[in-house]
């Protein structure tokens, strides 16, 4: 059984409370040198900027500073 949009919409998000809250991730996290920082760790991303026959985009955020750049595949 698939779930509508409607009781998505109904669903209260889930909320973590305590110290443990921000460090809480979804994204998956890689060795990679901040150009900002130096720090040695980023989580990651692809986007699809630009038409669909083109590759996707790679975005990273750095742990430390949050510093986002983006690499071009």
């Amino acid at each position: 059984m698939q779930t509508t949009e409607e009781e998505l919409a109904s669903v209260a998000p889930i909320k973590v409370v305590g110290d443990k809250e921000s460090k809480l991730t979804t994204l998956p996290v890689t060795k990679i040198d901040c150009p900002r920082c130096g720090h040695d760790e980023a989580v990651w991303w692809f986007l699809q900027t630009r038409s669909g026959d083109e590759p996707p985009t790679q975005f990273y955020r750095c742990l430390k500073c949050n510093h986002t750049w983006r690499s071009y595949s």
